[in-house]
């Protein structure tokens, strides 16, 4: 942060006041004082600190949220105890378990006066942080600094879940009250908490929730949904509970939440929404539905699908091929989408099944385009179901990630900037096309290896079957890389585009939602924006750009030098 280094100097100027001691940690050899004293003396040579060292071999500071009082007198204390919880928790980072037993012991490591542990008195209830450190809450306090820390944390989030999972599991009263007091007053910051941020603390907190029997203290946020549906409050609570419903089920959420939060979890469980009942559609538009659903129903083929649509809409002499092929795009994905939507697997099938018609109607970007826009009209009220759909339909290339992008940043989602599962699927489609550049970068290298060690006159037909498919991944990855740019430079110049309009967001907090996804991107994706920079400037970061977009990029570059 910004002010580690005055922290640092904070805590190096009070060990100098204490003449170089450090008594929070435990020293054995004292009690061995006399022995050193009559033992050989041996002279030590004079320490030479290295001049130049890469700036990776530096000792980055340590800084730490705050989240509960402590002693301003005991600054040193606090800092190296919570530098033996860091330490502990990133060096058994690979074992959950071991991790938690170990950081469960760290108190031991030190002076008995330096600490209260609460898990080890009989009144745990009387101690005092704002007079003793208290272990409990400096071990949650690093714990939950790891997690927020930006520009991206050192271990994927669900360690941070699982760690504090294991930690409740060994301590179930005492942790339980610590972690509760620990998010309560991060949501008491709330406003002032970044929106990636907060979208991390609802993950852990739904999935934390979650593994002991949906356990919470929901009277304590009763006035949520009260506040204006896209304040950070409202935002973070409602999000928790939607991943709530993922991990469980409405009426089980439902039962469990005071009557005040009706409002901020669905009348109905998540369903689909297909469009076209019986009561929605008229005479001829039935007569579709109803072929497509008997023979997709029948499991018929791609072929006797397309059959059908060809045979009712050819009849339609009212309207345009154009129209035409738009009206029998719609039915196909909307019947497809229906026969899979009963389980994730379904959908898979469905998906595959019928992923030729699918492709064929898929042969623009407006045709794509509408595909996705059918799919999220589908699964209007379950966002977990159209956020895998979208992630298949582009593994099975029905869509690609610019149709994503194009269908995310779509004027009709201006007012809804503050839902998370809109950001789920943007950070899933990018991850996926950087995954995909990083896997071919990997074949090529591959290729050319095999290509080296297979450069015999001998073997002249196996040289050029492998020169043939190191020309074959190179153009792949070309095709890739270009896609990767694409997607980066296209979303970021929709941003540009909504954060300079005063019609790309409704209000004030809608465009803070906004913003702060903005900043969000391009943090997570700082290469990729700045192997961009010079297309990104002279298309998007103009003077025509608002002032706190172009000071956005600014701070990544920054951050990027």
């Amino acid at each position: 942060g910004s002010n580690a280094l005055a922290h640092l100097l904070d805590v190096v100027r009070a060990v100098a006041a204490n003449s170089w001691k450090i008594d929070a940690i435990y020293a054995p050899y004292e009690m061995f004082t006399s022995e050193f004293a009559q033992a050989k003396q041996h002279a030590l040579p004079a320490l030479e600190l290295p001049t130049q060292l890469a700036a990776t071999a530096f000792y980055t500071p340590s800084e730490f949220l705050q989240l509960v009082p402590s002693p301003s007198d005991q600054i040193v204390r606090k800092y190296v105890m919570q530098d033996f919880i860091a330490d502990t928790l990133t060096q058994l980072e690979g074992n959950r378990k071991d991790c938690g037993k170990c950081l469960m012991q760290i108190h031991g490591l030190c002076n008995e006066d330096v600490c209260s542990v609460m898990t080890t008195v009989q009144h745990p209830e009387d101690i005092d942080p704002e007079s003793t450190l208290v272990f409990e809450y400096m071990m949650a306090e690093v714990l939950f600094s790891f997690l927020l820390q930006l520009p991206e944390g050192l271990y994927r989030e669900m360690y941070y879940t699982s760690l504090a999972i294991e930690l409740r599991k060994a301590e179930p009263v005492i942790l339980t009250n610590v972690f509760e007091t620990m998010v309560e007053n991060i949501v008491a910051r709330v406003q002032f908490i970044d929106v990636e941020c907060l979208n991390r603390l609802s993950n852990w907190l739904a999935v934390y929730i979650s593994n002991f029997g949906f356990q919470w203290d929901w009277k304590k946020w009763a006035d949520t949904a009260s506040e204006a549906e896209d304040s950070p409050k409202h935002r973070f609570v409602q999000e928790t509970l939607l991943k709530l419903i993922r991990l469980s089920y409405l009426d089980r959420v439902r039962a469990m939440l005071p009557d005040s939060y009706a409002a901020l979890i669905p009348a109905k469980p998540p369903a689909h929404n297909f469009k076209f009942t019986v009561q929605a559609m008229d005479e001829r538009t039935r007569d579709v539905s109803v072929a497509m659903g008997r023979c997709l129903k029948s499991k018929g083929t791609v072929e006797q699908a397309l059959a059908i649509l060809q045979e009712h809409y050819s009849q339609w002499a009212d309207i345009d091929d154009e129209k035409r092929q738009t009206l029998a795009r719609e039915m196909l994905v909307e019947h497809v989408l229906l026969l899979g939507s009963k389980t994730f697997s379904h959908m898979l099938n469905a998906i595959e099944k019928f992923m030729p018609a699918l492709q064929k109607f898929g042969d623009s970007a407006e045709a794509k385009l509408q595909i996705a826009q059918v799919t999220e009209d589908f699964w209007l009220r379950n966002p977990q179901f159209f956020a895998i759909t979208i992630d298949k339909l582009i593994n099975y290339r029905v869509i690609d990630p610019a149709t994503v992008v194009a269908m995310l940043f779509d004027n009709g989602h201006v007012g809804s900037w503050s839902k998370f599962h809109y950001w789920e699927i943007l950070h899933n489609t990018v991850k996926k096309v950087n995954m995909r550049v990083v896997q071919l970068q990997g074949r090529l290298e591959a290729a050319n290896a095999a290509a080296n060690a297979m450069a015999d006159d001998d073997a002249p037909a196996a040289e050029n079957q492998t020169a043939e498919s190191v020309e074959h991944v190179e153009a792949t990855l070309a095709q890739m890389v270009q896609e990767q740019k694409d997607v980066v430079v296209s979303t970021t110049r929709h941003f540009a585009r909504l954060l300079s309009s005063d019609s790309g967001a409704a209000g004030e907090l809608d465009r803070a939602w906004l913003h702060g996804r903005f900043k969000e991107f391009l943090r997570t994706y700082r290469v990729q924006v700045m192997e961009n920079a010079p297309v990104l400037e002279s298309e998007v970061f103009t003077a025509e750009a608002s002032n706190d977009v172009r000071q956005a990029f600014e701070d990544v570059r920054k951050m990027s030098a």
